[in-house]
């Protein structure tokens, strides 16, 4: 197992949440195209199992085509949100991950330049609550995952809710570990 540093676990979250954001598009996608399908037979069946006078089956037929033509306007304009949603998504993450590398650039050439280490001593005393951050990013690209698989058809969910309870009361556990240890080195 390599070392971790605080800004490889803090792009590793900007990853994580990168993913869930792509998941939940994808899982609103499909959520979309079942929606629609699922209208467009519930329509057909309406038109098929009723008796209308004055509507012979090629007015039917008609209603038919136009209701689907509807429904695909709707479907791609929708879905056209989802691509713009993926794009922001991608940039979000991409400017965050971006301004993580900068400054730990520009930590790493205050330290060389004051030769001090107080910055990579101030990171590694914040490493229990960021690799907490990971795992909190980690059980919720899991959780993203069933909702997506959910939403594509499958049939059932997991809940994760007692996981990610565990995994946030830990936090401050950490945290407090982590400052006592910099007061017994002090």
């Amino acid at each position: 197992m390599s070392t971790q540093s605080f800004t490889s676990v803090a792009i590793g979250v900007v990853g994580q949440y990168n993913q869930a954001g792509k998941l939940l598009v994808g899982a609103y996608r499909s959520g979309l195209q079942r929606a629609v399908n699922r209208t467009n037979a519930r329509y057909v069946q309406f038109l098929n199992t009723r008796s209308m006078p004055l509507v012979t089956d090629a007015v039917k037929a008609s209603l038919i085509d136009t209701q689907q033509q509807l429904a695909g306007f709707v479907e791609t304009g929708l879905a056209g949100g989802a691509d713009r949603a993926d794009q922001a998504i991608d940039l979000l993450s991409g400017g965050v991950k971006g301004g993580i590398e900068r400054l730990a650039d520009t930590a790493q050439r205050v330290e060389a330049a004051f030769d001090t280490r107080a910055i990579t001593t101030a990171g590694s005393l914040s490493m229990p609550v960021a690799q907490v951050s990971l795992e909190i990013a980690n059980r919720v690209v899991a959780g993203t995952q069933r909702l997506s698989a959910r939403a594509a058809g499958a049939p059932s969910i997991e809940v994760i809710e007692a996981d990610v309870v565990e995994v946030v009361a830990a936090a401050p556990r950490a945290a407090k570990k982590a400052v006592r240890r910099v007061k017994a080195r002090a």
